[in-house]
């Protein structure tokens, strides 16, 4: 997993370690194990979930039996993360990720691509996750980004 942040402060570095717990928990839950992901949630009422399965959820009640219920249909062998972007400004962090996953299905590779947006904040002095947002890449939405990328380039 890479970070684009170069040396962090205390509270970078809190918030680093964090992220990095939150992506272990991730990659529990798309093995099929959600207990280290819901750990890192808020259980408040104020959070919501909207995720790669085309479904929403909002409020803790809600999020935990939507990841439960969404553990349950995964079983992605491998999730390497690729981090474009970490910030946070007083009580409020987000990241912007790509998350790469592949399994064996009927003994053939198969991947996919997730960009994620996860919001966290500070609850009595600790961060917790309290958004999650999450869509698959596409082969065209991949196309599109090269044709949109060659258009924009300088001569």
């Amino acid at each position: 997993m890479t970070n684009p942040t170069s040396q962090p402060n205390g509270d970078a570095a809190e918030l680093e370690k964090f992220v990095e717990r939150c992506l272990d928990g991730l990659s529990h839950q798309v093995r099929g194990d959600s207990a280290p992901f819901l750990a890192v949630w808020s259980h408040d009422d104020d959070i919501a979930i909207l995720g790669a399965a085309g479904s929403y959820a909002q409020g803790w009640d809600d999020v935990r039996d939507h990841l439960l219920g969404t553990s349950r249909s995964l079983d992605w062998t491998d999730l390497s993360v690729e981090r474009l972007l970490t910030t946070a400004s007083g009580e409020l962090a987000l990241t912007v990720v790509l998350e790469h996953m592949t399994r064996s299905a009927n003994g053939k590779p198969d991947s996919r691509t997730l960009r994620a947006t996860q919001a966290y904040r500070r609850e009595n002095g600790d961060w917790r996750l309290i958004l999650r947002h999450a869509n698959t890449v596409t082969s065209e939405d991949e196309a599109r980004e090269q044709t949109l990328q060659q258009a924009g380039a300088r001569p």
